[in-house]
Formats: C-alpha cells, sequence, structure tokens
C-alpha cells in the first residue's frame, strides 16, 4: 500500500522532521536547475531518443551492465545498503529472537 510523503512525514522521528525543516528548501534550491534541465530534456525528445539508440545498439545488455557496476559500486550505493543491512527487520539477532 502507499500511504505517501504525508504519512511518511508524520512517522518519521522528530530528529528527522526537524532535519526536514531545515534543509528543504536548500534541497529543492538545489536540485531545481537539474530538474529543470531533466524536463527539457525529456520534453524535447532527447531522453527518449537517447533510449531508442542505446537499446538498438547490439552490445547493449553489455555495455548497460557496465553502467549498472559503476552505480552499484559507488560509495552512495554502497551506503544505502549498509543502512538498509542496519534496519531492524534485517537484522540477524532479531530473527534469531523470533525462532526462540
Amino acid at each position: 500500500a502507499e500511504n505517501g510523503m504525508d504519512w511518511m512525514y508524520a512517522n518519521c522521528s522528530t530528529t528527522a522532521q526537524r532535519g526536514a525543516l531545515d534543509w528543504w528548501k536548500k534541497f529543492r534550491d538545489a536540485t531545481k536547475p537539474v530538474f529543470e534541465n531533466l524536463y527539457e530534456e525529456v520534453a524535447a525528445g532527447r531522453e527518449a531518443q537517447k533510449s531508442i539508440d542505446s537499446n538498438s545498439k547490439e552490445d547493449y545488455r553489455a555495455k548497460l551492465e557496465e553502467e549498472l557496476k559503476e552505480l552499484r559500486e559507488s560509495e552512495m550505493w554502497k551506503a544505502g545498503a549498509t543502512v538498509r543491512q542496519l534496519r531492524p527487520e534485517n537484522s540477524k539477532v532479531e530473527a534469531e529472537l523470533a525462532e526462540e
């Protein structure tokens, strides 16, 4: 089920809520030019054309895998994987206690 941003925000810790209040305008301002550029690329059809061109090449799958590997091995991606392992539902201790 999708609960939406209001639900997610209401169910965050007060620390996370405080951070959101303190930082949202800075993140909005920092990312706005990126999203405007993305919108222009999509509206002009360049993003779709890039996908069509890439997907039409014989070595598409291999090149895609190279790019995905680079993303998977990035510091940000690895940090996300580490954080997800720390979730209570992913904890080995939690699983062992549930078995007892």
